[in-house]
């Protein structure tokens, strides 16, 4: 359960364990956060942001994890209509959960991710959808592989370059989180793959 200590507008704040989580719209960050993403992100993920603090393409919000100011872990949430099958669905995609070496196996990620759940049952979000090489922290929260055949715009180094079909069983996780089932046939993640 989030520990909800002021709203202001958008911008969300809450404290967990002597951590300040934030959450944010992805066009608030100013120029000092910007560059803190990049060094955390770069860490975690060495050779695939260069200067940049997102990936493929910039996310509609975040949550920030900060320590005596410092930021130690983040996650980036894609808020999307997708179409799955012969139904449409919102969903909530996780991009780059991410947490400073000497932060890992402490809980931060799970606590991140409980809040960004937390975020999608208030919010009538059906599905929670990561495409991730490592499970284990997905399948411990309830994360399901799936096998659908993905449809996607594949974007590289800030281009479209092409419609792309393809399935990912190996990295394709989806959590339900309405009365919604998930269903069978083609994803159409209706733009890029986060």
């Amino acid at each position: 359960m989030l520990n909800f200590l002021n709203f202001k507008g958008r911008e969300l704040e809450f404290s967990t364990f002597d951590c300040e989580y934030q959450y944010l719209e992805d066009f608030r960050l100013n120029a000092n956060c910007r560059e803190e993403l990049r060094e955390l992100l770069n860490g975690c993920f060495p050779g695939c942001f260069e200067s940049r603090e997102f990936f493929k393409q910039v996310p509609k919000s975040r949550i920030l994890v900060r320590l005596n100011g410092v930021l130690i872990a983040q996650v980036a949430i894609e808020d999307r209509v997708i179409h799955v099958g012969d139904a449409s669905c919102r969903i909530f995609g996780i991009i780059d959960l991410a947490v400073r070496q000497e932060f890992r196996n402490k809980g931060i990620a799970t606590k991140l991710m409980e809040h960004v759940e937390e975020l999608a049952r208030a919010h009538q979000i059906h599905f929670l959808i990561a495409f991730a090489d490592e499970h284990a922290l997905y399948n411990r929260l309830g994360f399901k592989p799936v096998e659908n055949i993905c449809r996607w715009l594949a974007v590289d180094e800030l281009k479209s370059i092409d419609v792309f079909e393809k399935a990912h069983p190996d990295c394709f996780l989806v959590k339900q989180i309405s009365g919604m089932e998930w269903r069978d046939g083609v994803v159409d993640l209706l733009g890029y793959l986060f």
